[in-house]
């Protein structure tokens, strides 16, 4: 009787918990309805604007690092649902839930209720966030992986058909054109699906050359399509100069936009590796749960090789941000999802296990794995920090989450009421919020540079130098009617080879431009005459 009202009370126990935390995450996804688009994601749109609008080619027409599976992104949301915050908000309550509901199918080879928690951990994580992580590129390329993972069988004995590595290459493909290094998690899901394959058929180089080339040309298939309509629009060149030439020198620079190099640069990708963004309890608690399920007796052949898929997978997405060298928080998105289907492990059902004759060792088998899972978690996610943040959001409304404090829609509405037929405006900036408001008010770009941060680091090479010319030939040519300098709120790079002076400009602001609008940390330039 001990034993069946002890495993009574730790039932209940667990449903409780999950209910409460399902309501935690419903209550968070109707408070970010107020949410508005901050930081790179309204940059993003906003390209997908000017090619939508203005007919405008990326690379060609403008300057832009992302790759084009991002933007081709944000093109087809724009254009089915416009560039607004209320769009914005329910496509992306829309692929959450998307992507939430392909985690629980693949997560429910370990239990439903593991199944369960993994997604409401990731729906937890990616709120917890804020506005500044809604659909980042990092958050964006973890759809396609997801449903990458629903093509691992979940049962051994059945022959796995090509087209299971067909589809797997073609989803990490669309993830390789938002960022490439999205791909590291490839190996690791073609291989599982070998090994799966393997159980049930018989091994040969023959096959495995097949499904990789299978995988690989799904693989390429998306890329090349970009490339190819790049090159019917002219755009290859320019987008391999902006990846060959200058985004090495992008690369350099740090998490806090400074240039740095040898010794120190070194120590700073160690250092920064090693913090995993913050991760440590779920990591730690992801290890706890392999090893609950790897040395238990009754774990099938199946379930361990879905779990080596998911620990590989999670150690290669716990180096992703390395590659980047920013170790910015949304750059830790593939690995909080993958730390949250290795955390829901702890779930696991551990079947045919025999219930101890001594009441406290059962109770330590039965409840430990839980309490560790739900301290790990309430520590990941500061629960009463997350429960504040979400009270301030209930209470407050959609004025908390003007973007830049204001700034955006008070340069928008500025804009709005001064912008004529056929004016252009040049932004100086980078994400200090003028670009978001030219997107708010429909403001063609005067040149091809949307930011201007690309002149102020590396200046003593060639490229930025071109740069520079470039980009003030284009000024005196357009002769924007207005000029957006944005000074604080706004990353301003440092380090070696970095300046905050450009002559050329200041000359051509002080004889051509006079100062209309003074506004908090920014300046609106006029032309004169």
């Amino acid at each position: 009787m001990r034993h069946i009202s002890l495993e009574k009370i730790l039932w209940v126990f667990q449903k409780v918990i999950l209910a409460m935390f399902v309501a935690l995450l419903l209550i968070q996804a109707f408070a970010t309805l107020d949410w508005r688009m901050e930081h790179d994601t309204p940059l993003l749109y906003y390209t997908a604007f000017l090619v939508d609008k203005y007919y405008m080619i990326p690379y060609r027409d403008f300057w832009e690092t992302s790759m084009p599976g991002v933007l081709a992104f944000h093109y087809i949301i724009g254009k089915l649902f416009g560039y607004g915050d209320v769009a914005f908000r329910y496509v992306d309550l829309t692929l959450l839930c998307a992507l939430l509901v392909a985690t629980f199918v693949f997560m429910s080879r370990f239990g439903r209720l593991a199944a369960a928690w993994a997604a409401i951990l990731f729906g937890l994580l990616y709120f917890s966030k804020g506005q500044t992580t809604s659909l980042q590129r990092d958050y964006i390329g973890i759809i396609p992986i997801a449903f990458a993972l629903l093509c691992i069988p979940s049962q051994t004995g059945r022959t796995v058909p090509l087209w299971r590595f067909a589809l797997v290459g073609l989803l990490f493909g669309i993830s390789v054109l938002v960022k490439p290094h999205l791909g590291l998690g490839l190996p690791v899901v073609f291989g599982t699906l070998l090994a799966f394959r393997w159980l049930a058929q018989r091994k040969s180089s023959l096959d495995l050359l097949r499904c990789a080339t299978v995988c690989g040309i799904s693989l390429l298939s998306p890329v090349l399509i970009a490339l190819f309509w790049l090159a019917v629009h002219s755009a290859l060149a320019p987008f391999l100069y902006i990846s060959l030439k200058y985004f090495p020198l992008y690369s350099m620079l740090t998490g806090w936009v400074e240039n740095v190099s040898g010794s120190y640069r070194i120590f700073y990708l160690i250092e920064y590796t090693f913090k995993f963004g913050g991760y440590v309890p779920l990591l730690l608690c992801s290890f706890f749960a392999y090893y609950l399920v790897l040395v238990h007796a009754g774990t099938d052949q199946a379930t361990v090789i879905s779990v080596l898929c998911l620990g590989l997978c999670t150690l290669a997405y716990a180096v992703y941000p390395t590659l980047a060298g920013k170790f910015w928080e949304y750059h830790y998105m593939p690995l909080a999802y993958f730390c949250a289907l290795s955390a829901a492990l702890c779930l696991f059902p551990r079947r045919g296990s025999q219930l101890s004759t001594v009441r406290f060792q059962y109770a330590i088998q039965e409840a430990l794995p839980l309490l560790v899972f739900v301290i790990a978690i309430t520590v990941q996610l500061s629960l009463p920090r997350f429960a504040l943040s979400l009270y301030t959001d209930l209470r407050t409304g959609p004025e908390m989450h003007a973007p830049k404090n204001g700034r955006v829609d008070e340069i928008a509405g500025w804009l709005r009421s001064k912008l004529q037929p056929g004016d252009t405006v040049q932004a100086l900036d980078w994400t200090g919020g003028s670009i978001h408001a030219m997107l708010l008010a429909e403001a063609k770009p005067a040149t091809q540079f949307l930011f201007d941060y690309y002149f102020y680091h590396h200046v003593s090479s060639p490229i930025i130098q071109d740069l520079r010319r470039s980009f003030m030939h284009q000024l005196r040519a357009a002769q924007p009617r207005f000029i957006i300098e944005v000074d604080t709120n706004k990353p301003w790079i440092s380090g070696i080879d970095c300046t905050t002076s450009f002559p050329e400009l200041r000359e051509f602001l002080g004889s051509c431009y006079a100062v209309t609008f003074v506004g908090d940390g920014y300046l609106i330039y006029e032309r004169i005459g």
